[in-house]
């Protein structure tokens, strides 16, 4: 009897057990559909922002493309002519004037055919159409030149490979990209020196912009969280983002500046 009774412990023990395993068991098989669902809902809500972000810059751009054009056009129709005139008029002038007054007149009329100059380069360095027309290597050698024409940079510009375009919105993206790190050097480098290096391989694009100013602390401007973080900067790896590139940038106090741009094969024509 006592044995039966020790039978029906030990079989009572064991279903006891086997029943807790199995709860348990399904306890940990609940948790883990429940992590793995908090998982993939928070990937996707990860994924719907990261969409968003994007397209809300990708607007941003367009409509500062647009902007862009339109005081391209501007430039192009109202300053030019007026600067035109300007220069019309001082050759008017010029015949009828003193030799004192001729010397400042032939002064003023190189001055106004130097800003017309000028302000038919910006005009094309601002207009989408031109850019995508004349291609990105063009574009950029032109905004380089400026920089040189200053007199207060000493650029160089060099390409290796075999030449190839990139999709035409991922150039005007490329540079936008470039002027901003182009108006960075102008405004804060305090640099003598600008280099740009273009390097084609099959399958990769890079680009190389360097100077030999003051530098920064790449590690502080760059983190969006930082106090210090340059607007500029940020706007270059957004803008890289859209284009699927990669950006380096790299700089310390008193040793210039570095910024490197590799797109990938996906992103060429």
């Amino acid at each position: 009897m006592q044995t039966s009774i020790s039978e029906v412990s030990i079989l009572t023990i064991i279903i006891s057990t086997l029943l807790i395993l199995v709860l348990v068991g399904m306890v940990v098989y609940y948790l883990f559909l429940y992590q793995q669902k908090r998982f993939l809902h928070e990937k996707q809500v990860q994924e719907l922002h990261d969409t968003f972000t994007q397209t809300l810059l990708q607007s941003k751009l367009e409509i500062q493309e647009v902007t862009l054009d339109h005081i391209a056009k501007e430039l192009h129709a109202n300053f030019s002519q007026l600067v035109s005139l300007i220069n019309i008029n001082l050759s008017t002038i010029l015949p009828h004037s003193s030799d004192e007054a001729r010397e400042g007149i032939l002064e003023t009329k190189s001055l106004a055919k130097q800003l017309l100059l000028e302000l038919k380069a910006l005009s094309a360095s601002l207009n989408t159409d031109h850019i995508m027309h004349i291609g990105f290597i063009a574009a950029l050698n032109n905004e380089l030149n400026r920089m040189a024409k200053t007199k207060k940079f000493n650029v160089t510009f060099s390409k290796t490979g075999e030449e190839y375009r990139l999709r035409p919105e991922h150039e005007i993206i490329l540079f936008r990209l470039c002027q901003e790190v182009l108006n960075n050097i102008v405004n804060y480098s305090q640099a003598e020196l600008v280099t740009a290096a273009l390097n084609y391989q099959e399958g990769l694009f890079e680009l190389e912009i360097s100077d030999n100013g003051i530098g920064f602390d790449a590690g502080e401007v760059t983190k969006p969280e930082s106090g210090k973080a340059s607007t500029g900067l940020l706007n270059i790896r957004k803008r890289a983002a859209l284009i699927g590139a990669e950006v380096m940038i790299e700089s310390a106090p008193g040793a210039g500046s570095r910024v490197s741009i590799r797109i990938p094969s996906a992103a060429t024509t």
